[in-house]
């Protein structure tokens, strides 16, 4: 009977042991997928410009199991993929709609990638613009990886771990049986996972542990075979060595079991605490749940409750303050606008006072760089990220503006425009601003006769920077010899011209002959106007 006893003691002991490797294995691939979802956030707005493949180059050191990033629409469609091509939908369409209905992130089942063609499993965040949502920012997990991670670091030979979904798909060391949905559905609804025993084909017993992550989308199983309710030293007479080491198993199993009580539980626990005060989640609070606990670990859970709202403080307090300097540079923006404003109105009064035409036409031209500069200021002022202009409602309005100014309209002149929205640099923002303003000035004063005309205007990505090119179906020029690559000519808007293409590091290559208008392309570099090549 005591054999029994003891046997069915070391049973106990082992499950409890299982459990705590359970509790180890999510810790891991949870921390994984924090730090997977924070890196998302940090990286989305690269991930929106079209740099997928640039964000998985920098992160996979960091996240091993990263195999695709990718970039989808409002519909679900990816236009930006690290892996494959570009241009496949997202697996489920009822996750794209979550995000468009608010939610913020989403963590999948598992599924066969089409871009990364491996089974994968993703984390979606809703992205938008001036509150709108414009699609989602994708990071594709390899399941294979994330199994192995948390595999390789198996202290025991006779465990096995896997990674399972809600359908219960497995990856990592696949159990010899299969995984029952109901099992899932009750480690769902557990606190730390749930303890089951089945037999394999062949009649062995296996303990097995299934704890969700997260939501309960994703399940470490952690299998070993059982013992049964006697082993091979239960069996041998107590003359032997078996009772000695069934009596010393039973000392290290309740030492064991003490140490888990006393220690490794609650350390388990705090590490979960600080994981979420670690991503900002400082509504999180002890409360009831290290009650219960030694006195030392009760008072550090106590510390960290306080020092989680103490740095939550801070945080109100920087998120308030840069919440006023933004404030302040919004009003900065927008009386300088306001000021240049005023200064046209001089220049235009002024304007009217001459009779000298070329004194009218220095001024007006004056009046259109100073107008540039203004529409920079307003578009600063109209959104949020102050250190960023937005191109496609930047060129809008300035376009606007200049054709207003050179009364194109009334001149028969066309102006149209195609530009993408990319985030440009604000101190970039200028040149690029005065460039435009030079180049359609000198095609409405010399390009056209009475008949008018069109001036296009395009700016599109292309290899290692964007081009944007400004031509008209004007009646065109011979250009001189060595004019291709700077703007011909004396006067100070050919200058002036030169200069922005310098001081945004680009190049610039001219076409012209007579009866074929005249094109301007300037190509700059991406580390001019992407974020991170600051």
């Amino acid at each position: 009977m005591q054999a029994y006893l003891d046997g069915r003691e070391n049973l106990n002991t082992r499950r409890d042991a299982l459990l705590q490797n359970s509790d180890r294995s999510i810790d891991d691939v949870e921390q994984n997928l924090i730090t997977a979802e924070a890196l998302l956030e940090i990286f989305s707005e690269q991930i929106a410009a079209g740099r997928c493949s640039d964000v998985r180059t920098w992160l996979q050191p960091q996240i091993p199991a990263l195999t695709n990033v990718a970039f989808f629409d409002a519909d679900g469609e990816s236009k930006c993929s690290a892996a494959g091509t570009a241009g496949y939908s997202m697996f489920n369409p009822e996750w794209n709609e979550q995000l468009k209905n608010g939610e913020v992130t989403i963590r999948s089942d598992a599924f066969f990638g089409p871009g990364s063609q491996k089974w994968i499993f993703a984390i979606y965040r809703r992205l938008e613009y001036n509150g709108e949502f414009v699609g989602s920012a994708a990071f594709g997990l390899s399941a294979e990886t994330l199994a192995r991670g948390f595999a390789d670091n198996n202290p025991d030979e006779d465990l096995s771990m896997a990674l399972v979904d809600i359908n219960g798909t497995a990856f990592g060391e696949l159990p010899p049986f299969t995984i029952e949905p109901d099992w899932l559905e009750r480690a769902r609804n557990s606190e730390r996972g749930v303890l089951f025993v089945e037999n394999d084909a062949a009649g062995v017993n296996y303990d097995i542990v299934i704890t969700p992550i997260g939501l309960g989308k994703l399940y470490t199983v952690v299998t070993r075979p059982s013992p049964g309710l006697f082993d091979e030293l239960t069996l041998k007479p107590a003359t032997t060595v078996g009772l000695p080491l069934i009596a010393f198993s039973f000392a290290l199993a309740a030492a064991w079991v003490a140490i888990d009580k006393l220690v490794l539980r609650w350390l388990a626990r705090l590490r979960r605490l600080a994981q979420a005060y670690g991503r900002g989640d400082y509504e999180v609070k002890p409360d009831d749940e290290f009650l219960n606990a030694p006195e030392e670990i009760a008072a550090l859970a106590n510390s960290m409750d306080r020092m989680s709202v103490q740095i939550g403080k801070r945080d109100d307090d920087l998120k308030e303050a840069i919440m006023e300097r933004d404030a302040a540079l919004k009003e900065i923006h927008h009386r300088v606008k306001n000021n240049l404003q005023l200064v046209i109105s001089f220049l235009n009064l002024q304007s009217r006072r001459l009779t000298d035409a070329e004194g009218r036409a220095a001024i007006n031209a004056t009046r259109l760089r100073i107008d540039a500069l203004s529409v920079v200021h307003q578009t600063l002022y109209q959104y949020n990220d102050l250190d960023i202009v937005h191109l496609k409602p930047f060129f809008d309005s300035l376009l606007h503006h200049l054709s207003n100014a050179l009364g194109l309209e009334d001149s028969g002149v066309e102006l149209t425009h195609e530009v993408i929205d990319l985030p440009w640099r604000a101190d970039d923002a200028i040149p690029l601003a005065l460039f435009v303003v030079e180049a359609i000035t000198n095609s409405a004063k010399y390009a056209f006769d009475d008949d008018g005309g069109r001036i296009t205007v395009t700016l599109m990505e292309s290899e290692g920077g964007v081009e944007l090119t400004i031509r008209d179906d004007g009646a065109g020029k011979d250009l001189p010899v060595g004019g291709k690559s700077l703007a011909a000519g004396d006067g100070l808007g050919s200058q002036l011209m030169n200069a922005f293409v310098k001081q945004l590091n680009g190049r610039l290559n001219l076409s012209s002959s007579i009866g074929h208008g005249y094109t301007a392309i300037l190509f700059v570099p991406r580390e001019r106007y992407a974020r991170d090549g600051e």
